[in-house]
């Protein structure tokens, strides 16, 4: 279950305001403070709004995950605590934890399928900048998919050209791997074959090729300067400088242009109220009167007395 239940990312909540006029890589912002617990702009959204949408969610989860693996994918609503946190671009969303004594920023959340480093969470804004090619740090798990043939038609985008020679015209399979990027963000890649593993190094292009790569790359951003932007400019040519490297060495990371920083959070509850205990069940049951001690005195002595007669009757 998505931790995050805010509404309206993209613009500050409650009429909080931005502290970015023009949104920020992670790079680019002042260093964060360690969050902090306080009382928030605004007020929590309805608990039994949340409660339906979680349990709604909870239901289409255990129409796609086995029976056998529910206690250990599935959310206990009773135990899920509600979150109020804002974040440095202003908005103040709802996060849901698991227990009530993990803060949120000390919590793990995700983007899309993948983990965020702590204390960042996914906000999605209009004016948040470009995605930045960031290095590949570590090589993960490998999965395969398989694709039909494509169409023979070129997509509305691409030059027939250019589709004759990269269609597939029968069906095939590409291995897929997962990779963490110096960011700390997690994206995948296109290995070059089904064979390939991270040991065996990037496959690079012969040095005639490469040459004739640059000088072809150079004549189109001449004859086309809007053929691509700086960055993506600047990109091509550590590529060509590096062997044109298959797998690339770098990767888009599309989190960090959307990823916000917690400030500060708010507790606001159990998602699912606790019930309260009864004094006897909470180990506060008040002590009896003397008259009272007394009196179950006197009945437990009777008792014994009647015992003992009876034992002597069958000695």
């Amino acid at each position: 279950m998505n931790g995050n239940t805010g509404r309206g990312t993209g613009g500050s909540a409650m009429g909080a305001p931005s502290i970015n006029s023009r949104r920020l890589l992670l790079e680019d912002r002042p260093l964060p403070s360690t969050p902090t617990a306080q009382r928030l702009p605004g007020k929590a959204r309805s608990r039994q709004e949340v409660l339906r949408e979680c349990e709604a969610e909870v239901a289409e989860m255990r129409g796609y995950i086995p029976r056998v693996l529910w206690d250990f994918l599935i959310p206990d609503l009773s135990r899920v605590f509600r979150w109020r946190v804002q974040l440095d671009c202003g908005c103040i969303p709802e996060v849901l934890t698991r227990d009530n004594g993990t803060p949120p920023h000390e919590a793990q959340q995700k983007a899309l399928h993948s983990p965020l480093p702590l204390g960042q969470m996914i906000c999605h804004h209009d004016d948040s900048p470009p995605p930045p090619y960031r290095v590949i740090a570590e090589w993960g798990e490998r999965r395969e998919v398989k694709f039909p043939a494509d169409p023979v038609e070129p997509p509305d985008d691409m030059d027939p050209k250019v589709w004759s020679v990269i269609r597939h015209d029968e069906p095939h399979t590409s291995a897929f791997w997962e990779v963490t990027l110096a960011c700390g963000h997690v994206e995948e890649v296109i290995a070059p074959s089904l064979s390939w593993v991270p040991a065996s190094g990037p496959r690079r292009a012969a040095p005639e090729r490469v040459q004739q790569m640059s000088a072809e790359f150079e004549d189109a951003w001449r004859a086309n300067p809007e053929l691509q932007t700086e960055r993506d400019r600047e990109y091509t040519r550590r590529m060509v400088a590096d062997g044109w490297p298959s797998p690339e060495p770098e990767r888009l990371c599309y989190s960090c242009p959307q990823v916000r920083m917690i400030s500060a959070y708010e507790r606001v509850g159990w998602l699912v109220p606790r019930q309260r205990q009864s004094g006897k069940a909470a180990g506060t049951t008040a002590t009896p009167s003397r008259s009272t001690l007394e009196r179950r005195l006197r009945k437990a002595e009777a008792e014994a007395e009647r015992l003992r007669a009876e034992l002597d009757q069958i000695d």
